[in-house]
């Protein structure tokens, strides 16, 4: 089951969340010196909306000196005249003790006579003092009340609160289905513990079938924030999809994401999901060279596809080729953004016994999508037949592995991983399997190719140096992705 939803748990994020989401005083609207005047003669003449903005202005000293007595003076007697947003911010003070004695009873008061006109931030405000029993006995069932007031009303932490009640069945009878509903309507507007949540719930099957195509769009979002659990519940669900279905995940994630970001652009407007008939014909590893978006990996991953994907820190990229070197298995590839790329060493060659390793992402279909470390040694300088372009390395590499970079201790690039040999082939000629005898492209070869593509060769970094091996695997790991050629 994944992390969070969990009510122990869950139950002490949302007493931090409230209180980090409690909804504070309105901004002000700018006031120029010019018309502070004209809004203290109106104010004086009894208009409702001026006495607000004239409070507002004595509160954060905007055209006047600062003067809470004051702002709370104006901002009391537009409240005693119905003004909403004025009984609002007087609750609000009352609340906080800001220019005025803190008083909870005063803080209900006035955030009801604002809520009862629809005022959303005061019915959160409400929703909020009696779920934690802040100035009020706690009562859920009046806290239910007023967080779905202002959830109706779109309000994204009253969504993700009134979803939470209706999870544990606070003040009102559990119900999953409806936690899924009130949690997506936050979720959709960014919420990132709504996002978590429903997630997981995507996960588990809880009020919504199981998918765990959604399951990771969604902790996927909520990631992208910072979560910490997010990130451990996308690799949970990234291990039950195919590579296929991840750059399907990927892609609802950015569909999504863009909604968020765009809510006032139609549906047509939108870019869509991917319904092609494709199907993936190539897989594959790679890495970035430059900050750019330049990419390496094998000519046999990517050939005979018409499409190609790039996937990396769970987002998905359309990729070009930009130069293909089939007799030495290296493409060249390109997508757009920014990136943290690795370097290739310094020096010409690598040395017999030398330690390696590499990142990649071995059979991912039955390995799973998480990218897997493995090291070795390089066992010669030559390779199959002693080919000068390959070195045989004891690094164990299967299919999928293929495209990744060979790397020396520093992180620095000594090669790019090729092949296994064959055990059938080499049962026939010789009788016995091979053991563990890989080969990898020497990374010269990817170099001279970059020197017929104007501009690539000075985008290239500098080698790194020494670092402890924790935080070279961290950053290589960070500029391995994964590499999908897609056919009709």
């Amino acid at each position: 089951m994944m992390k969070l939803i969990n009510k122990t748990v869950l139950t002490k994020l949302l007493t931090v969340f409230l209180l980090m989401g409690f909804l504070s005083i309105n901004v002000v609207p700018k006031v120029d010196a010019e018309s502070i005047k004209t809004t203290i003669q109106e104010a004086e003449r009894g208009d409702a909306s001026a006495q607000f903005n004239l409070g507002n202005c004595y509160r954060i000293g905007q055209g006047v000196a600062q003067d809470y007595k004051q702002a709370i003076y104006w901002i009391r007697k537009s409240a005693e005249q119905g003004f909403a947003e004025a009984q609002y911010n007087l609750g609000y003070l009352h609340y906080s003790g800001n220019g005025v004695q803190q008083d909870y009873e005063q803080a209900i008061y006035w955030y009801k006579k604002s809520a009862k006109q629809g005022n959303s931030n005061a019915q959160y405000n409400l929703g909020y003092m009696y779920s934690s029993g802040g100035g009020v006995p706690q009562d859920y069932k009046q806290a239910f009340y007023w967080y779905k007031k202002s959830a109706e009303q779109g309000d994204a932490s009253a969504q993700y609160n009134l979803g939470e009640l209706h999870f544990f069945g606070n003040g009102i009878p559990q119900d999953y289905k409806q936690a899924a509903y009130w949690f997506k309507k936050s979720a959709e507007q960014g919420h990132a513990k709504a996002q978590l949540n429903l997630g997981a719930m995507y996960y588990n099957g809880q009020g919504v079938p199981q998918n765990y195509k959604f399951a990771y769009a969604w902790s996927s979002l909520a990631a992208a924030q910072g979560d910490e659990r997010a990130k451990e519940n996308r690799t949970l669900a990234a291990s039950f999809l195919s590579p296929q279905q991840l750059v399907q995940a990927q892609e609802l994630a950015s569909k999504i994401r863009y909604k968020i970001d765009h809510p006032s652009e139609s549906q047509e407007s939108q870019p869509s999901i991917s319904k092609t008939e494709k199907k993936v014909n190539g897989l594959g590893t790679g890495f970035i060279i430059s900050k750019d978006g330049y990419i390496l990996t094998c000519h046999h991953v990517i050939k005979d596809g018409n499409e190609i994907k790039i996937a990396v820190g769970g987002n998905i990229y359309p990729a070009k080729l930009i130069r293909n070197d089939p007799h030495n298995d290296l493409a060249l590839l390109k997508i757009n953004g920014s990136f943290q790329a690795i370097a290739f060493s310094s020096k010409r060659s690598a040395k017999m016994g030398q330690e390696v390793f590499t990142i990649g992402f071995p059979n991912p279909i039955l390995q799973g999508v998480s990218a897997k470390f493995t090291k070795g040694t390089i066992n010669s300088l030559t390779g199959f037949q002693d080919d000068i372009r390959l070195y045989q390395i004891s690094v164990p590499v299967q299919p999928g592995n293929s495209g990744g970079a060979l790397l020396d201790d520093n992180g620095n690039i000594l090669g790019v991983i090729m092949a296994q040999l064959d055990a059938k082939t080499t049962f026939k000629i010789s009788g016995s399997l091979p053991q563990n005898v890989n080969y990898a492209i020497k990374s010269i070869y990817a170099q001279a190719m970059f020197d017929t593509v104007p501009g690539v060769s000075d985008k290239l970094l500098a080698p790194s140096k020494k670092q402890s091996f924790d935080n070279v695997v961290n950053r290589v790991k960070k500029s391995t992705v994964m590499v999908l050629s897609y056919k009709e």
